[in-house]
């Protein structure tokens, strides 16, 4: 269902039925594709991906979180991987949760402003986490921001997204062979395609286990009376 080694063979599919892939502020035709990568729990994932993107020649967008509870994208590491993911030529982009905040809209542009400048880019679209009815139904900009919840890319585009782990193979292998109406919103989770495990259950553990020992090990270099 999912994979490291099925995730290329899936872009390439695409690729042979004739479909480009292009960013979220580019005009598009049936045949495109807009491939955006919500980061929810690994810097290091995306930026696995990111490299198989690159090798096919395709261009996509990683949205990526300041408020996360599972990464830390001011270290030094994931900020550097954030600016590989940028030189592979792929868009990055702010993942924005609006519980994270009382007022959604200042919350936003601390984020936005932080973003920008941390990043050296211009923000003009942004993808929201576990976005509620009001957002998903609102086509109003946040601060001046497109967000891919919008009518023209949720409700008048193809939609299809991995989200909790959902099985979409049918619906891939569908759509990659048909002859759409319109564009394709494809949301994908790089979590689950960067293991070799098979459920998603199998992937958050094995996710939960790297994860483990990369805690075990950061915790040995600051404490050096630590002896697990």
């Amino acid at each position: 269902m999912f994979g490291k080694e099925r995730y290329p063979r899936i872009l390439q599919a695409f690729l042979e039925n004739g479909y480009s892939f292009k960013s979220f502020t580019s005009p598009g035709d049936s045949k495109t594709i807009y491939l955006r990568h919500d980061i929810d729990f690994s810097v290091h994932d995306a930026y696995s991906i990111a490299l198989e993107e690159k090798k096919l020649g395709i261009q996509s967008t990683y949205f990526f979180m300041l408020t996360s509870n599972t990464y830390n994208l001011m270290s030094e590491s994931n900020r550097t991987l954030v600016e590989e993911v940028k030189n592979l030529g792929h868009t990055v982009s702010l993942h924005f949760d609006p519980v994270a905040y009382q007022d959604l809209d200042e919350g936003f542009l601390i984020e936005k402003n932080t973003f920008s400048r941390v990043f050296n880019v211009e923000i003009d679209v942004i993808s929201i986490h576990r976005p509620g009815d009001f957002l998903i139904n609102n086509n109003r900009k946040l601060h001046g921001c497109l967000h891919t919840y919008e009518d023209k890319f949720f409700k008048e585009m193809n939609y299809i997204s991995d989200s909790g782990g959902r099985d979409i193979s049918e619906k891939l292998k569908e759509i990659s062979t048909s002859e759409p109406d319109k564009p394709l919103h494809l949301l994908l989770h790089p979590i689950w395609w960067t293991s070799d495990t098979e459920s998603p259950t199998e992937t958050l553990n094995d996710w939960l286990g790297r994860n483990s020992d990369f805690l075990i090990e950061e915790t040995r270099r600051n404490c050096k009376t630590f002896k697990g």
